[in-house]
């Protein structure tokens, strides 16, 4: 009994004693029976971790800013929460770890929860907890894979307050063997083979931001989260802003076989502040679908190219379920809205319709002016022909006017079209003011009273 209690008091009294200090190398530190254990690196603290569970699960404190050259992996079974110590702390991603996430929860039925619950160490929710991925560097660094991964069956991601997931570029080529090189922000995949243990990444808090999927394949969507094959994405609090996708669904990108349910939290759109906003930039590069750019807050794309999308901001009231399916078409609650390709397509084709219409009104009426002016340009000069001849050859009011004009340089077509009549008109009533003239034609019009052509 004395043995226990003097093992329970030993480390504050040497604390007290300044002989538990941390040590200047320590990196990370975890409690283990009671008493604090350095780590140098967080790759060791996160390899000593007994199992635990997700209810419990191992607490790692960060006490200093880390750079990972390889990723972080929650093994099988291990359930691990990893928070910053009293100040704000930072794990970046290494120029020597760009093919794999910087943290990856692939163990079978794993963990990892990064931050603090609210209610726990109230005192320490304010600092920050930052996973960095360098693309805001100078030089800025460009990666393979996403920012964090979750992919084992039954594995959790979860976030809370305090946690930012930033600046992580991929811009990689995806080998046919990867189940994981997409998406920038966060990926959830779960294999085919365990559809019914899927993975979850459970956003309660903090901000995903200023990341860009820009990976060279048709299917380069989820700048803010990605969802492929049978993963579920719980948004519960949160911001997802100021994402980039190359494709489609900036903010949020869920294949048919994805599951999601947003019940808090905001994804901005594109009628987001600049800064805010999600942004896809090339639309889904499917040919059928080519022509328009879905999804800057949300998109969901079925085995069969019906898509469906949002691209205003998805506010905190907005309440969003879509359950995928195996057949990758899946089911969407009740009373939401969302617009889809068909639609969009149809609007765009009325679009361009009204454009061609408009235009061509406005060309008729410019054409129409000119023409005009043209006309008026070719009209005689008063003096051009002899009113006074001509009017006392008792000539009628139509006879006179074609006279004048056929005393121009236009043709008998030209002159139908300034009188709005036809040709037939114009040349009957030549004939006859020909007659009374006493010309056998045009030409002889012009040497008897105006100028030759």
């Amino acid at each position: 009994m004395v043995q226990r209690i003097w093992g329970a008091f030993l480390p504050l009294f040497f604390m007290a004693a300044g002989l538990y200090a941390q040590p200047s190398t320590a990196v990370a530190s975890r409690t283990d029976g009671g008493e604090a254990v350095f780590y140098d690196s967080l790759h060791e603290a996160v390899a000593a971790a007994s199992t635990g569970s997700i209810e419990n699960p191992n607490e790692i404190t960060l006490l200093a800013d880390v750079v990972l050259d390889e990723p972080l992996i929650v093994a099988d079974g291990v359930h691990i929460r990893l928070v910053a110590g009293n100040a704000d702390r930072f794990i970046r991603r290494s120029v020597n770890n760009i093919e794999f996430p910087v943290i990856w929860v692939k163990g079978d039925g794993a963990s990892l929860s990064l931050g603090r619950p609210e209610g726990m160490d109230a005192d320490l929710r304010s600092v920050e907890l930052v996973i960095d991925g360098g693309y805001a560097n100078t030089p800025p660094l460009a990666a393979h894979a996403p920012l964090a991964a979750v992919s084992g069956s039954d594995a959790k991601l979860i976030m809370y307050d305090g946690v930012s997931l930033q600046n992580n570029c991929n811009n990689g080529i995806i080998p046919e063997i990867s189940h994981f090189q997409n998406g920038a922000g966060v990926f959830i995949r779960t294999a085919a083979e365990s559809g019914e243990r899927q993975a979850e990444f459970v956003m309660k808090g903090g901000t995903i931001r200023g990341n860009i999927n820009d990976t060279r394949l048709p299917a380069a969507g989820g700048g803010g989260v990605l969802i492929v094959s049978y993963g579920i994405f719980t948004m519960e609090g949160g911001v997802i802003m100021n994402n980039t996708a190359r494709s489609c669904g900036a903010g949020l990108h869920s294949g048919g076989r994805g599951t999601f349910t947003k019940t808090g939290g905001i994804i901005y759109g594109s009628d987001a502040p600049a800064g805010l906003r999600n942004i896809a930039l090339n639309g889904n590069l499917v040919m059928r679908t080519r022509p328009l750019t879905y999804g800057h807050a949300v998109f969901i794309s079925f085995t069969d190219y019906k898509l469906w999308f949002r691209n205003n901001t998805v506010t905190e009231n907005d309440n969003l379920t879509y359950t995928g399916t195996p057949q990758g078409n899946g089911i969407f609650g009740d009373g939401e809205k969302w617009d889809n390709s068909i639609k969009a397509f149809r609007r765009m084709v009325f679009g361009i319709i009204l454009s061609v219409l408009a235009i061509g009104i406005l060309l008729f009426f410019v054409l129409k002016m000119v023409w005009k002016k043209r006309l008026e340009a070719a009209l005689p000069v008063s003096d051009a022909v002899p009113e006074t001849d001509i009017a006392i050859l008792n000539l009628t009011d139509r006879e006179k006017e074609i006279c004048k004009l056929l005393l121009t340089e236009l043709t008998f077509k030209e002159i139908a079209s300034a009188l709005d009549i036809t040709n037939s008109g114009v040349n009957f009533h030549s004939q006859n003011l020909y007659r009374k003239l006493g010309v056998k034609g045009r030409t002889e019009l012009f040497v008897k009273f105006g100028k030759k052509i």
